[in-house]
């Protein structure tokens, strides 16, 4: 397995195709990155092999899978408690999710259960970058993932290539600016990370975590008319600072182009209105019954009563085979600590500002 310094970009495992599209689409690297960009690209190639080899041994198998018409797709804006939804989600035996190690290697993952994951497993740090969340390759990740490591259409290159922020988002996150070529071949990856996935699970339906998600509700839609959906809601301030600290961890891990802290603050002002906006206009779409909606304090404070609730709204079959599972689950998490963090005041009026929507809605206050 590559060292840690050959293998720190969290896409160094996508296809050298996918990075020849992204360095022609941003006009490629400064200077400064250009040896963190060598060491990308030597390792992708590298990897070459190990593609070619999962697409003969699993290719045709991969193909003829049936992803289930009901997956259950989890909305809701980074740092929202869509992660925790998911880890508990996970827990109910009837559903298979995109596992991490999928994630990071989505196109070779099967030929590497054994040995490539074992080797990649020494080198996995015990908490994620920025909240302090377990890391496990079996642990369930957003899919998203799966797809920035597999193409260039995927908002979360934006973190590569944080000048284009702006753009990524427009694109990737609602879709809108997408030629009809475009999202052809965005449906085409999305759907072969989620067959993989399904062929991985031996065929269950599937919990899926997105942040990104929030904004596709109608293109989720037209892939599956008869998904259900869970969408988190957490107080915006606290989203604010939470994701201000983790662009603050993540992004020298990903950077390809320097990004300045008012940057930062200033696209997840818009991210934020943006997806939030989407939501909320597109949700009418969702059919009833098949949408709930859970605030993250809420199932903080009663997971088990929020959990039960929501399988009951969405008609969701199996709570008394999961509820035990979900139980021991959130008995692991009594030694978790959350980062904590403060925002200025100048913050503060801004989130106000510009997010009044959000807290109108959810009946959301300032932190005293």
């Amino acid at each position: 397995m590559p060292n840690a310094e050959i293998s720190q970009h969290p896409s160094s495992m996508a296809p050298p195709g996918t990075w020849i599209r992204l360095l022609w689409e941003n006009g490629g690297v400064a200077p400064a990155y250009w040896g963190k960009l060598a060491r990308i690209l030597l390792l992708t190639s590298l990897a070459s092999p190990l593609r070619l080899a999962e697409w003969i041994r699993y290719g045709r198998q991969v193909a003829q899978t049936q992803i289930d018409s009901q997956p259950l797709f989890i909305l809701g804006f980074a740092r929202s408690g869509t992660t925790h939804l998911h880890n508990l989600l996970q827990r109910d035996p009837q559903y298979g999710t995109v596992s991490t190690f999928q994630a990071i290697v989505p196109t070779f993952f099967l030929i590497g259960r054994g040995w490539l994951k074992r080797q990649m497993a020494k080198a996995l740090p015990d908490t994620r970058p920025g909240d302090n969340v377990r890391v496990s390759l079996d642990a369930p990740i957003e899919e998203e993932v799966a797809v920035s490591n597999t193409s260039a259409l995927s908002p979360i290159h934006h973190l590569s290539f944080p000048q284009r922020s702006r753009m990524y988002w427009d694109k990737y996150l609602t879709m809108q600016g997408l030629t009809k070529k475009e999202l052809v071949r965005w449906e085409r990856v999305y759907l072969e990370v989620l067959r993989k996935a399904t062929f991985a699970n031996g065929g269950r339906p599937l919990v899926l975590k997105s942040p990104n998600n929030t904004g596709r509700i109608p293109h989720l839609l037209r892939l599956f008319p008869e998904a259900k959906f869970i969408h988190i809601v957490r107080n915006p301030y606290a989203v604010y600072r939470s994701m201000l600290h983790q662009y603050r961890e993540i992004l020298p891990l990903f950077q390809l182009q320097d990004m300045r802290v008012e940057d930062m603050e200033e696209h997840i002002l818009y991210a934020y209105r943006l997806t939030m906006q989407h939501y909320l206009h597109d949700r009418a779409l969702i059919p009833a019954g098949n949408l709930a909606e859970v605030r993250y304090e809420d199932l903080e404070q009663q997971p088990l009563v929020e959990l039960e609730r929501l399988y009951a709204e969405l008609a969701l079959p199996g709570w008394e085979e999961a509820h035990p599972s979900i139980r021991d689950y959130l008995q692991t998490l009594s030694g978790y600590q959350k980062n904590r963090l403060a925002l200025a005041p100048a913050a503060l009026d801004r989130i106000t500002q510009e997010w009044q929507f959000a807290l109108d809605i959810w009946s959301y206050q300032p932190p005293a």
